[in-house]
């Protein structure tokens, strides 16, 4: 079995003539005296369809005449424009993913059905891919770093670096750092929705998409036409409920995994007690970390555990999951048995604008670490224990130990939504590895007169991974309604 290791391709997008000069402010209602932003279209680098283009936003829409900075946009229009329902906002997931490329690619990542009736409208958040990036003087993780300190010592120096990286980012960055949160993201779409000059938007959001169009429709309800959120965040509750969930769901797909090698004829495990070759893995890497060229540092035990959760997300290969499936989980870990640790390695940096310095702004800025003493630390590492016996914690949300110690304040911490009036329909796998299934239901008491779709299965999202979620996806965007029963066997 061949593994091609997984990269982040991001296009940078270049500008063309100016289309439109149009009126934003962070309020809904307040445009006339608001300073003008244009996008600039041009065609989009690999194709003929679709325009791409810049918008210049505030760096802090609270002081919308300080910096600016640009936001990547890509448009691509409705195939059947006699029918056309209207402007489509797609975000697919992160944060730190954009949708540029996504819409440039619309054939592999949309329905016939919505590139047909819509007009397919995906930007790249502030700090991600073409636009303005996150800027860092230190690096994000060193090869003496741990997301599991032990010791006194070991959890000071988790937080004074973690300080040093959020004070070397602001250096660097500027404003843009304090204000890459999820709001700020949602105010950058509105900007977006005037200067495309339509009154209303539909959203398709996938995980952390979620977030940001659930953020969205709360501020500017009355230009949200409908929405599907599929495989929900619920950004209301405490960060470590949040961390606590996140260990509980991603344990559970380990062991669904565990199960499946049982019998699966394309798991390399079969016949083994996966679990317990799991586990021994780490314990050795633990004692004897494994070397893997040009990796941070050799794999630890640690470094096993919080990469498995990415190996997870997905039980069959999709479109954004690209090659990472069960059968290729059940390969890395029999090459890891052997010597071969580079699929559970971390990267080394990646110079001032590596792909985690936009992760750490996002995350550090939409959530309050819970986290402030060793001690607090030692009850967290023994949650992580007695939740997850396998990756002891090691999951999503436990990467949120970098904004332990986080230096400012938190733009946009966790509180309840009260959405009305938009249309909604939540998609959650039942396994989902990455986000807890009950938080689609979480999310639904937030927004009035919302459905959940379930999708009985694993993997993260459910759009790529069943036709089922795909089609009642695709009806309830042309018709804002959903069927009776949304339950999708598969």
């Amino acid at each position: 079995m061949q593994i091609r290791r997984i990269r982040r391709v991001v296009a940078v997008l270049g500008c063309g003539v100016i289309a439109s000069t149009v009126f934003v402010s962070g309020a809904q209602s307040d445009t006339a005296t608001s300073p003008p932003y244009s996008i600039d279209f041009a065609p989009c680098p690999g194709s003929t369809v679709v325009r791409c283009g810049t918008l210049r936003v505030p760096a802090d829409w609270s002081d919308p005449k300080g910096p600016k900075i640009n936001v990547a946009v890509a448009r691509r229009p409705a195939d059947d424009p006699a029918h056309r329902v209207g402007t489509l906002f797609y975000n697919p997931g992160g944060p730190g993913d954009g949708a540029v490329d996504n819409v440039i690619a619309a054939d592999t990542f949309f329905s016939a059905t919505l590139r047909a009736r819509f007009d397919i409208v995906g930007v790249d958040p502030r700090g991600v891919g073409g636009s303005t990036p996150i800027s860092c003087g230190v690096p994000a993780l060193t090869p003496e770093y741990t997301f599991f300190p032990r010791t006194q010592r070991e959890f000071d120096a988790m937080v004074a670096h973690n300080r040093a990286v959020a004070k070397s980012c602001l250096r660097q960055t500027g404003p843009l750092f304090l204000h890459a949160d999820t709001v700020s993201v949602a105010r950058d779409h509105e900007a977006v929705r005037i200067a495309l000059g339509v009154s209303k938007v539909s959203w398709l959001g996938l995980s952390y998409g979620t977030q940001l169009g659930a953020q969205y429709a709360q501020l500017y309800p009355k230009r949200t036409r409908a929405m599907v959120l599929d495989a929900v965040l619920d950004h209301s509750s405490p960060e470590v409920q949040l961390t606590a969930d996140g260990i509980k769901t991603v344990e559970e797909a380990f062991d669904r995994f565990a199960e499946w090698c049982d019998t699966a004829a394309d798991c390399v495990l079969r016949g083994q007690d996966v679990g317990a070759v799991y586990d021994k893995l780490v314990r050795d890497a633990d004692q004897n970390p494994i070397p893997v060229e040009g990796a941070l540092r050799p794999v630890t035990g640690d470094d096993i555990r919080m990469n498995t959760p990415n190996w997870l997300a997905a039980k069959t290969p999709n479109v954004l999951a690209g090659e990472l499936s069960w059968p290729v989980f059940s390969e890395v870990i029999r090459r890891a048995v052997a010597g071969d640790a580079q699929f559970f390695a971390f990267p080394p940096p990646r110079g001032p604008t590596d792909f985690l310095f936009s992760r750490i702004a996002n995350h550090c800025g939409d959530y309050v670490a819970d986290i402030h003493t060793f001690a607090e630390m030692q009850q967290r590492i023994e949650m992580g224990r007695q939740l997850a016996p396998h990756l002891q914690g090691g999951s999503e949300f436990w990467q949120g130990g970098l904004c332990i110690g986080y230096p400012f304040k938190v733009a946009n911490p966790q509180r309840s939504l009260d959405v009305k009036g938009v249309p909604t329909l939540l998609v959650h796998a039942t396994h989902d590895p990455s986000v807890s299934y009950q938080w689609a239901f979480g999310l639904a008491a937030q927004i009035r007169g919302s459905s959940v779709l379930s999708r009985i299965g694993d993997g993260h999202t459910s759009y790529y991974t069943s036709d089922c979620a795909r089609a009642a996806t695709d009806q309830f965007l042309l018709t804002a309604r959903s069927a009776p029963a949304p339950v999708c066997a598969t």
